[in-house]
């Protein structure tokens, strides 16, 4: 019964050369299962046969007859077989175009070709002669069944599509909000009032060429949003068209039609292609987000491995410091005071070399009070200390604290890093560390910049001279790789970051730039939907 309604409903609102059922007929056979199509065929069948003998004293019984035919049952075997043969949703944003243009084509040529048989039946009263049936006629029939499908059939599949993926509870408060009906109500809507505006205040060859002109807001919102702006521009322009009609078979309007026929036909393969090189750079970038997410998880992982050591490495630590106390304990009515001096000499220096090596691994500062505490006071400080260069840290912006564990993590090992980096371009007699922490367009990120000036008269490049040990001794006490710049960029890339690497006169500066973790940001939470 809804088909039935519908079907007549847009029967009403058709015009010669637009015949919107025959749109409504290839959605509904290509959409629903074959287990409605019974249902479908007799919905069609009751405002069919209605109008047909509503009609056969007019034209005859003859006429009747086959106008009572519905015009889906020759279709119904071309879409059975283009089923069968292909798939017509390859994916939540895909279609075979190919396959819906040559269901909507069969649908046009057999509808045609039953309305040329239908017209020869036709009863004439005595000394009249039939009407004509010829190729003009027969394109008529085709063009307005073509048409009609064209301006119902692939916007309801794209509406379709559009349910099908969206969330249940949210369709009517995005499809009205999505930046396809704003593009289409500003873009196509607008454009498409004022050219009908203008055909109906002209006359001549000005009417024809804005008629025309209706499909280049169609070509925009193909540009933008693929086959499904095309769908939805072409329907718009088609009925755009059809309005401008001020007779009936307005030769001027089937040409426009012809030509707006032509140009939604291309302009749905067109974004059909658009639209599958979109989902491929769209696939292809969320496995390089999902490939950046593991190994941000990777070096995550790391860390906490490290931290397991370093908490380790201290527990033994004291273990070996209350051992060696209870041994002196027990030995010390034997052992000379001098003897025992050096022992516990040796036992608080290996405490200390415990206590230095979990440290690097993992400073207990950062695990205490974090990064910006751990840089300014921590063993970051004391490696440029040790360097006989001055030390200066600036912390700016916001959102440092909020930003993922492991970019924490993976800051403070870059700043390791650098800090090496810069003292192996020369001896430093001044070191600036600057952090700035920012929020852009729903995610967070951290920028460090590390400036340091070289000592006077000291090579501004890197010689035979230079001496390694202010470098070694940072390495040793942060626990850094001695990185060059281009791992270093590498690190950053993992953040979707990146380096900059400034040598002036007595000056280097290195800064760099880190995102928030993709487990945490707005990128990975829409791509793992």
């Amino acid at each position: 019964m809804a088909y039935a309604f519908s079907y007549a409903l847009l029967r009403d609102i058709s015009v010669s050369h637009w015949n919107l059922p025959a749109g409504l007929r290839v959605a509904c056979l290509l959409l629903f299962p074959y287990r409605y199509w019974p249902a479908l065929l007799i919905g069609e069948m009751i405002p069919v046969d209605y109008h047909a003998w509503h009609c056969v004293d007019d034209f005859g019984w003859r006429w009747s007859v086959l106008a009572g035919v519905p015009p889906m049952l020759p279709l119904m075997g071309a879409v059975a077989w283009a089923k069968r043969h292909a798939r017509l949703l390859l994916g939540s944003h895909q279609i075979n175009m190919g396959m819906l243009l040559g269901v909507i084509l069969a649908g046009g040529v057999l509808t045609a070709i039953g309305d040329a048989i239908v017209l020869m039946a036709v009863q004439v009263p005595p000394g009249e002669a039939y009407p004509p049936i010829d190729t003009q006629i027969i394109f008529g029939y085709f063009l307005g069944n073509y048409l009609g499908a064209l301006a119902i059939a692939p916007t309801v599949i794209a509406i379709y599509l559009w349910q099908m993926r969206a969330p249940a509870v949210h369709h009517d408060i995005q499809l009205w909000r999505s930046r396809l009906v704003k593009d289409t109500l500003i873009g196509v809507l607008t454009p498409l009032l004022v050219l009908m505006g203008l055909v109906f205040s002209s006359q001549g060859d000005s009417m024809q060429v804005f008629r025309i002109a209706m499909f280049l807001p169609v070509v925009w919102l193909t540009s933008r949003h693929g086959w499904q702006g095309a769908a939805l521009g072409g329907t718009l322009a088609s009925l755009a068209v059809t309005m401008t009609s001020s007779m009936v078979r307005d030769p001027g309007v089937i040409q426009a039609q012809a030509l707006i026929a032509f140009a939604i036909t291309t302009l749905l393969m067109l974004g059909s292609r658009i639209a599958h090189q979109v989902h491929t750079e769209y696939a292809t970038h969320m496995d390089t987000l999902r490939g950046f997410q593991l190994a941000q998880q990777g070096l995550y992982l790391e860390e906490l491995r490290l931290r397991q050591a370093a908490d380790t490495l201290e527990n033994i630590g004291v273990t070996i410091r209350d051992n060696h106390n209870r041994l002196l304990d027990r030995l010390r009515h034997v052992l000379p005071s001098n003897e025992e001096r050096t022992y516990s000499k040796q036992v608080a220096l290996a405490q200390h070399e415990m206590h230095r090596l979990a440290n690097a691994l993992y400073p207990r500062g950062w695990r205490e009070r974090g990064v910006p505490a751990t840089l300014r006071e921590g063993p970051f400080a004391q490696a440029i200390h040790q360097a006989g260069a001055g030390y200066q840290c600036e912390l700016s912006g916001r959102g440092l604290s909020q930003l993922a564990p492991d970019v924490h993590m993976a800051l403070y090992r870059l700043a390791c890093e650098v800090l090496v980096y810069v003292l192996s371009r020369g001896r430093m007699q001044d070191m600036h560390l600057q952090l700035r922490g920012g929020h852009t367009r729903g995610r967070r990120w951290v920028v460090m910049r590390l400036t340091g000036k070289r000592a006077l008269g000291y090579s501004t490049a890197p010689g035979p001279e230079m001496d390694e040990e202010p470098r070694k001794q940072a390495m040793t006490l942060l626990g850094a790789s001695g990185l060059g710049i281009s791992s270093i960029r590498d690190r950053t890339h993992i953040y979707g970051g990146d380096v900059h690497l400034r040598e002036m006169g007595a000056s280097v500066s290195v800064t760099l730039l880190l995102h928030d973790s993709l487990r945490s940001s707005a990128i990975h939470r829409s791509a793992s939907r």
